[in-house]
């Protein structure tokens, strides 16, 4: 079987639409400003996107309420973006799975193989080799 399209064209198309309604929860969200999962949460917010930060040890993000985790979202979101070591993804993809998450997106040093093995298997679509900075840009 070949391996899945890095860049499914309807994960991008998410970003695309620069709705305020599209809600983008971020794993891996930190009040560290130097953390990716800080800076992601600061930019995807000034584009616009309702971001919902999920971390199992940070109430508050930014000023924006957290979630221990993907199973505990209050509402559905248009996408998931992971920012953990791949054990910690592993974990996350699961919950995403059972939550009925639509598109994630693995940021770089989320995933190895064992992540991308179980993200081709889920039922949602899956962006890896990629920025999503950079990806929203556009």
């Amino acid at each position: 079987m070949p391996p899945p399209d890095p860049h499914p064209p309807e994960v991008f198309d998410i970003l695309k639409r620069k709705d305020p309604r599209t809600r983008i929860a971020v794993a891996g969200a930190s009040n560290n400003p130097e953390k990716y999962g800080n800076i992601i949460v600061r930019n995807l917010r000034s584009k616009g996107y309702t971001v919902v930060p999920v971390n199992p040890r940070e109430p508050m993000v930014e000023g924006i309420p957290a979630f221990r985790s993907v199973r505990d979202l209050d509402a559905p979101v248009d996408l998931l973006v992971v920012v953990t070591p791949p054990p910690a993804t592993l974990r996350i993809l699961g919950e995403a799975a059972e939550a009925g998450v639509p598109a994630v997106w693995l940021q770089d040093g989320s995933f190895d193989a064992a992540v991308l093995e179980f993200a081709r298997k889920a039922p949602f679509r899956t962006v890896h080799q990629a920025c999503v900075m950079v990806a929203s840009n556009y």
